[in-house]
């Protein structure tokens, strides 16, 4: 039996998905300074992106799910630190931007990435900031009255 709460939570974990989308849309955390573009608006990390939700007893988990190289775009990279990254890792990202993906063009790539570094986009601490805001003005609320629905009905 799906509850007023269980409503609640399911049309906050939505929400969360539709922040975290509009997140990687917005150019003030998109904007790849190298390029001067939104680099994350319709990439794969956007496509790939889930929200999970898990209900057990009295705790409920909202969990939002990322490829792992989020860590990457969210730490950035300083320049001419670390090793080159990985061509085979950039050859997906060259496919969807019809960029050649022979070895010598993603090696030169991958060779600017680790000469030039990566400015970081906080996408996470921007998301986190989000949904206390949400939460502060609208789920709160929300989970209230579901909660207080259901403690009429019981008293009923």
């Amino acid at each position: 039996m799906e509850t007023a709460v269980t409503k609640v939570i399911e049309a906050i974990a939505a929400d969360v998905m539709l922040l975290s989308q509009t997140l990687l849309g917005n150019d003030s955390i998109g904007i790849n300074s190298k390029t001067g573009r939104n680099t994350l608006k319709g990439s794969s990390l956007v496509d790939n992106m889930k929200v999970n939700t898990r209900i057990s007893g009295e705790s409920v988990v909202i969990e939002t799910l990322f490829d792992n190289y989020i860590e990457f775009i969210e730490q950035g990279r300083k320049p001419r630190s670390g090793k080159q990254p990985p061509i085979d890792s950039l050859r997906d990202w060259a496919l969807s931007r019809g960029i050649p993906t022979d070895n010598s063009t993603l090696f030169l790539i991958s060779r600017a990435i680790w000469r030039d570094g990566q400015e970081p986009r906080p996408i996470l601490a921007t998301l986190e900031e989000e949904i206390e805001k949400q939460f502060d003005d609208k789920w709160a609320d929300m989970l209230l009255d579901a909660v207080t629905e259901e403690v009429s009905k019981y008293f009923e």
